[in-house]
């Protein structure tokens, strides 16, 4: 019995190692590394010359768009979502199998850890059909743009699409969108 405890404890522990793991890259992504790719660029510490254009005055900021240009910002997320849709779901599946292990190890008589454990193992598994639910437009949109960027095509919105949709927004709010959706 004492190693069949010690093989749940195990399991357990792993389980929430490896969902600690999602959830740290996942809000990684989204607090630190978007954020940092849409930083607006400094302003300069010089006065605008003379013969500037207005867009050039100290009252004007540009502060809503990132210093990035839009075909090479959807890039840049490209690499990061190529790293994450391989890593992400290998951890939630390992997590999802530590949880399912730790389950079928304990005695029927644990109903309460039992369901606990199964619990969270599928809830592991829930980030699959979020993700091509509720964030499948938006990527599928990011990686148009993308892949528009890396043909050379300077390509940022739809014009025919219509207000409101993933394919109306810049590429820096839809940026912005796919990481709230990320951290849900």
């Amino acid at each position: 019995m004492a190693s069949s405890n010690s093989r749940t404890i195990v399991a357990g522990t792993l389980g929430l190692t490896f969902s600690a793991i999602f959830l740290g890259a996942n809000l990684g992504i989204s607090y630190i590394s978007v954020p940092t790719l849409l930083l607006s660029s400094p302003r300069s510490p010089l006065p605008p010359p003379a013969n500037a254009p207005d867009e050039a005055s100290p009252t004007t900021t540009s502060s809503e768009k990132p210093a990035t240009k839009p075909p090479h910002l959807a890039r840049q997320w490209q690499h990061i979502f190529d790293i994450g849709k391989k890593a992400g779901p290998a951890t939630a599946v390992l997590a999802s199998a530590s949880f399912l292990y730790a389950f079928r190890s304990l005695p029927l008589a644990a109903t309460r850890q039992r369901r606990l454990f199964l619990t969270a193992a599928g809830l592991c598994l829930t980030i699959v059909p979020f993700t091509f639910i509720a964030m499948q437009r938006t990527n599928n949109e990011l990686e148009r743009r993308a892949n528009a960027a890396t043909k050379g095509e300077e390509e940022d919105i739809k014009l025919e699409a219509r207000t409101g949709t993933v394919e109306s927004y810049q590429t820096h709010d839809l940026l912005n969108r796919w990481a709230t959706l990320n951290t849900l």
